[in-house]
């Protein structure tokens, strides 16, 4: 069976998902919850899951495992999931048909906020998380590491601060992790951060044995400037990086938004210049491209857009490195007047596919009186031109087919406030394609309408899946 990775701290085809059910597995004095929404990726067979949930000490949480059907092109979501109250682990989902996982992240302060990532198809011996955080603009970052292999693994963790900064330099953390299970580490509480208040950078995490032994891992920041509403900001760790990164969505003074473009330079030996290249929706004009210089190796690029400004921009980002060496960039999404927050993964341009596969969409979900969840689909196409794009929607058991959406564009925004356009509830997925062949990447936000209590984090970002 393939297998999925989802953390839940949650690891998930296999997929793997780092997770947790009301549980302090994230810290922060509050408990935290998630869900998972398993997509199957074929249109005539139905897909059948085993979902093992493991302890830290890598023992079962839940047996037997359970199994489930997932319809074909249908989705399946688990909330409540299967694990005990105050699990705190992580997932392996294993399925006979190829198949997609989202995860939600919920931290349970009085105004709940929401993260988001997706599981991981494998693992690799190093893994790369290019912006982490303790007390930055009360920002702090969490991150966990899962063992995908079949033996105990030996991880290194190592730290590099941001490019041209003065935060010190970190020790390195030398750890355990048993087969399936997962560890998180929270820079508040790290030992090895003891009496730095403040500090921006990156961190690398390799195993000892890279023949054997295979990682995969989620971070989330955590921005605690609202007590009664923290944000979240969540991403998959990265495996690879390439010498070129596409970003689907950059923000600048857009009703009070705004995004941060956070790159690592992953080289071993080679230090680079990094230039971000905007490309604006239609209807927006040119924004200069940014550069900064002699970024280190293992070290962080950071590029912070304005939203409180006069002009207006939404559009889409190249990065590339000079010498081209490979980099990993996180973009941060967020409204800081109103507490909302979240973070989406760049695409290695390599990857580029005609179709991009979406897990979970929503409209009119959940009540007035809280806000109506919806989704918004956020494309951009690989070569920077415009091309046709259709998205055509999944529906999950129980919800009619909503008519498939169609907008030409090279940066392209699908707002779906009301799917099926007559105010009912939508949930389900949805597969966009290029008319052409042309190549593209999509990253949903997931938010809420008039929310009646602010500030509060409704902002949570995922990749789509290219395929």
């Amino acid at each position: 069976m393939k297998r999925v990775l989802a953390f839940l701290a949650l690891v998930a085809s296999v997929v793997a998902v780092p997770t947790s059910a009301h549980t302090y597995a994230q810290g922060f004095g509050v408990t935290w919850d998630s869900s998972i929404q398993v997509l199957n990726l074929s249109d005539t067979e139905a897909a059948t899951i085993v979902i093992t949930y493991y302890r830290q000490d890598g023992t079962s949480a839940v047996e037997p495992p359970p199994t489930d059907s997932v319809q074909p092109g249908q989705s399946n979501t688990y909330y409540p999931i299967h694990a005990p109250t105050g699990f705190n682990g992580s997932v392996v989902i294993s399925s006979d048909k190829p198949i997609a996982v989202v995860t939600n992240l919920v931290v349970n302060t009085p105004q709940k906020g929401l993260g988001s990532y997706v599981g991981f198809q494998q693992g690799a011996p190093t893994i790369y998380f290019p912006i982490v955080m303790k007390g930055n603009a009360y920002n702090t970052t969490t991150f966990t590491v899962q063992n995908i292999g079949s033996t105990e693994a030996t991880i290194t963790i190592h730290f590099t601060p941001e490019a041209g900064s003065t935060y010190p330099t970190v020790p390195d953390i030398t750890d355990t992790i048993q087969p399936g299970a997962a560890k998180t580490y929270d820079l508040s509480t790290l030992s090895q951060f003891g009496g730095i208040p403040k500090w921006v950078g990156s961190a690398t995490v390799s195993v000892a044995d890279p023949v054997n032994d295979s990682i995969a891992g989620v971070a989330t920041t955590v921005n605690q400037k609202y007590p009664s509403a923290y944000q979240l900001y969540t991403y998959n760790a990265f495996t690879k990086g390439s010498t070129a990164v596409v970003l689907p969505l950059i923000q600048e003074n857009n009703n009070g938004n705004r995004t941060s473009i956070n790159c690592q330079n992953i080289s071993a030996s080679t230090s680079t210049t990094v230039t971000v290249t905007y490309i604006p929706e239609t209807g927006y004009g040119p924004k200069s491209p940014e550069t900064k210089t002699n970024v280190l190796p293992n070290g962080t690029a950071v590029f912070l857009q304005d939203y409180r400004g006069t002009t207006k921009w939404v559009g889409s980002a190249r990065v590339t490195s000079d010498p081209a060496v490979p980099l990993v960039c996180v973009v941060h999404q967020q409204k800081p007047d109103y507490g909302y927050g979240s973070a989406y993964e760049g695409f290695d341009p390599a990857s580029a596919t005609d179709t991009v596969v979406l897990p979970l969409i929503q409209s009119r979900n959940g009540k007035p009186e809280t806000g109506w969840v919806y989704t918004s689909i956020n494309l951009a196409t690989i070569d920077g031109s415009a091309h046709e794009i259709t998205c055509d929607f999944k529906p999950a058991p129980g919800f009619a087919d909503p008519p498939s959406v169609t907008k030409t564009g090279a940066s392209v925004v699908f707002l779906q406030n009301d799917v099926y356009g007559n105010g009912n509830k939508f949930i389900g997925g949805a597969v966009c394609k290029t008319s052409d062949g042309a190549g593209l990447f999509a990253i949903v936000n997931q938010t809420r309408q008039n929310p009646p209590v602010l500030p509060r984090d409704i902002l949570a970002s995922y990749n789509g899946f290219n395929r």
